[in-house]
């Protein structure tokens, strides 16, 4: 049985359910990440674009828990690339946009096929953040943790039904930033969002885990950036960026 999606379409908009919350008011910014990359795979696949394999993010302000509606246009089409814009609207306002770029495999006979490295998924069972008293978007996912510290993913409940690869890479890759917050910081008492993420692959992701690994940096002008390696179960994936911005609860 399929699990319902965090988010569904009523043929104009796109209407959260609870699993769509996130730590701060409003919607978890994987979830506004993932309806503008299903909103950008379903343009691609309508006009012939390859695979998705770099996204930009950003959020402009906090997406409330109502309906919204996402457009999108495209920059350019070329022969092997096509690049897109996206727009999600709420209340008369935009909260968020993106780029992202879609590009067409065309096989080299003079380049050997890697083989895979067959990465193993481990780890214990991990919960990010701090407890809610509702449910949000960490119980749409499952996470396990390895002694070395990387975290693997995996949706639970999709953000969409028939949720692409770039939907899926974009919304588990925005918890980096909580997943690897230094071991000194009070969660409850520092606030660390990410008002911007990119994700770059260098091929489609294989299976349904995306392990992260990510190093923080802090710095006391309330600056940072987190930088995170990314894997799935066939070896290296690629690399997402989040600058953070830092602050101290009243």
């Amino acid at each position: 049985m399929t699990a319902s999606p965090v988010c569904t379409f009523d043929g104009s908009h796109w209407n959260p359910g609870p699993l769509a919350k996130g730590p701060f008011p409003g919607l978890h910014g994987g979830v506004v990440g993932g309806l503008l990359a299903a909103e950008m795979e379903k343009t691609s696949r309508e006009s012939g674009g390859g695979m998705g394999l770099q996204m930009s993010l950003s959020l402009l302000r906090p997406t409330p828990m109502e309906p919204v509606a996402v457009s999108v246009r495209t920059l350019r089409q070329g022969r092997r690339s096509l690049q897109l814009a996206a727009e999600l609207v709420a209340g008369g306002k935009t909260c968020a946009v993106a780029s992202a770029l879609f590009l067409t495999a065309e096989p080299l006979g003079f380049i050997d096929e890697p083989a895979a490295e067959r990465v193993p998924v481990g780890g214990k069972d991990f919960h990010v953040g701090r407890k809610m008293d509702q449910p949000w978007f960490a119980d749409a996912c499952e996470m396990r943790r390895e002694e070395g510290g990387r975290v693997w993913m995996r949706h639970i409940n999709p953000v969409v039904d028939g949720m692409g690869p770039l939907a899926r890479v974009l919304s588990l890759a925005d918890w980096a930033t909580g997943l690897s917050r230094p071991a000194w910081v009070d969660a409850e008492k520092v606030v660390f969002p990410n008002p911007e993420i990119t994700v770059h692959m260098h091929r489609p992701p294989a299976g349904a885990w995306l392990g992260v690994d990510s190093q923080p940096f802090w710095n006391a002008s309330g600056l940072g950036i987190t930088a995170s390696d990314l894997y799935d179960e066939a070896g290296y994936l690629g690399r997402a960026t989040q600058p953070v911005v830092l602050a101290v609860m009243e």
